[in-house]
C-alpha cells in the first residue's frame, strides 16, 4: 500500500468514525456536510470505512455468528420492504 493509498485510507475510517458520533449525536446537519464533501473517489473509501467499523462493533457487541444473523435479517427484511407496493 503506498503512503496515499494509507493516507486515503486514515481519512476514510477519520470521515466513517466522525459520521458514525454524529449520528449517535443526533447531528443530521453535520452528516449531510461530511457526506456532500466526499468526492466520487472517496465515497468507495468512506462507504468501506463505515462498514469496517460497524462489522467490528457488531462482532464485538453479539459475536460474530449473531452479528452474521441479524445482517442477514436486516438484508432480508429490506428487500421485502424495497419489493413491497404501497
Amino acid at each position: 500500500m503506498t503512503s496515499d493509498e494509507r493516507r486515503a485510507a486514515a481519512l476514510a475510517n477519520q470521515r466513517a468514525a466522525a459520521f458514525i458520533r454524529f449520528q449517535l449525536l443526533g447531528d443530521h446537519q453535520a452528516m449531510q456536510i461530511l457526506l456532500s464533501e466526499l468526492d466520487d473517489g472517496g465515497q468507495l473509501g468512506f462507504v468501506t470505512a463505515l462498514a469496517s467499523i460497524a462489522g467490528s462493533t457488531a462482532t464485538q457487541a453479539m459475536g460474530r455468528e449473531k452479528a452474521l444473523n441479524y445482517l442477514q435479517v436486516v438484508a432480508e427484511q429490506s428487500a421485502i420492504l424495497a419489493g413491497a407496493n404501497d
